[in-house]
């Protein structure tokens, strides 16, 4: 991939800028070079449930604001208007807030920002707060321990500081309270939660190089653990992270295929959505990525397993989605459902048979694919192009049946 993500942070004088990302990316630092009171740097990570992946990141001279020159200064205007993800870093001693909002603000009025720049504040110092003590008097106290008046104390600041900036919606539509991080460099304390929301920046635009509008989009969806990604590396022969322990797909993974079919080249993008259901917490953080992506869909997969009959929390995602427009009925529709060989599972094979010699006409498979489709009928009740015709079964683990998944998702470009 020619471009690469670029993380620009920006703050005044002693919050933290270098120190923050010092503790973000100590060890991940390939290459740096200081140019003009700026600082870029070359970071590869591996960011979790996906790959390794190359990001710039560039501490920008030190705002003054009782200046208006800063955005005059050398680097500064060109890396924000470049900027994925830009970094504000206030600190948790700063009495000032309205008018740092409103010289941030200022800024990104007088700039061309990105179209999904995702703007986060930094909300550093956390322990001035936390552990007043120790923070102003190292010498004196270096106490790490923390009391919940402390806790309670930091969370009701991080909300004032978040209604005084909830304006940079303006900016980036998907700024939150949650776009808003506490943390503490010395008590190396929430470091990994400003981490994960730079990475949330980083994927959106990772995805947004690679995605192609005029290609046809497929979408795999479904709860955690279901095979999705496992289903995705077994069809296009791929090697994304899958496990069965913890969810690996924390971000989408966004993918251009090519393949052959009936004798012709074919490409579309692939996306890969965290599971759904994994908890409300996690739901509300990937609702943007399901929205976004699933709105795009030429195919979209709606992915169980074999083993499950509860559907109810599939059929709320789904309905969520048609009622707010989402998802429509011109698009294509496939029930997929994974793990087949768990549907003969019983005292002598608590793990499933082996799938040689099963036949999609097995009354047990056959019954198990009604069962699904009859389930997610209602929800796609305007969905005409939806029939028991839809519905895949198959077992990534002993391989059977995928061509026949494959096979109905290219009949549907």
């Amino acid at each position: 991939m020619d471009k690469k993500p670029k993380v620009v942070f920006i703050g005044g004088i002693e919050t933290g800028k270098t120190t923050t990302i010092e503790s973000l990316w100590a060890d991940n630092i390939t290459d740096y070079q200081l140019s003009k009171g700026s600082l870029f740097l070359s970071v590869r990570e591996m960011l979790a449930g996906r790959e390794i992946v190359d990001f710039d990141v560039i501490e920008l001279p030190r705002i003054n604001y009782t200046s208006q020159n800063w955005i005059e200064k050398p680097n500064v205007s060109e890396s924000i208007e470049s900027a994925d993800v830009i970094t504000f870093v206030l600190g948790c001693d700063d009495l000032l807030i309205n008018n740092r909002k409103i010289y941030i603000e200022k800024v990104f009025d007088s700039l061309h920002l990105k179209e999904d720049v995702v703007i986060l504040v930094a909300f550093g110092m956390a322990d001035w707060i936390l552990n007043p003590i120790s923070s102003q008097n190292l010498e004196i106290n270096k106490s790490k321990q923390v009391s919940l008046n402390s806790v309670s104390n930091l969370i009701q600041k991080t909300n004032i500081v978040y209604s005084e900036f909830k304006s940079l919606k303006e900016y980036d539509s998907t700024f939150s309270v949650d776009s808003v991080i506490p943390y503490s460099n010395y008590l190396k304390w929430n470091i990994q939660t400003l981490k994960n929301q730079i990475w949330n920046g980083i994927v959106l635009a990772l995805n947004n190089y690679v995605f192609d509008d005029n290609l046809p989009t497929v979408v795999l969806a479904g709860k955690t653990g279901c095979g999705k990604t496992s289903t995705i590396n077994a069809l296009w022969n791929l090697k994304l992270a899958t496990g069965r322990v913890v969810s690996c797909t924390k971000f989408p993974a966004v993918l251009k295929i090519s393949d052959e079919f009936n004798g012709q080249k074919i490409c579309f993008n692939l996306v890969d959505l965290p599971g759904i259901a994994e908890s409300m917490d996690a739901n509300s953080i990937y609702r943007k990525f399901y929205y976004k992506f699933i709105a795009k869909a030429s195919v979209l997969l709606c992915l169980s397993q074999a083993d499950r009959r509860a559907y109810k929390q599939d059929q709320l995602f789904y309905e969520d989605l048609i009622d707010n427009g989402i998802l429509t009925p011109n698009q294509n529709i496939i029930l997929g459902i994974n793990q087949a060989d768990l549907l003969f599972k019983d005292e002598e094979h608590p793990d499933g048979i082996d799938l040689k010699g099963i036949r999609t006409n097995n009354p047990i498979v056959t019954e198990k694919v009604l069962d699904y489709y009859k389930c997610m009928a209602g929800v796609f009740s305007d969905f005409t192009k939806l029939t028991s015709d839809s519905v895949a079964i198959y077992s990534v683990m002993q391989n059977w049946n995928l061509n026949n998944l494959k096979y109905i998702i290219y009949n549907l470009f």
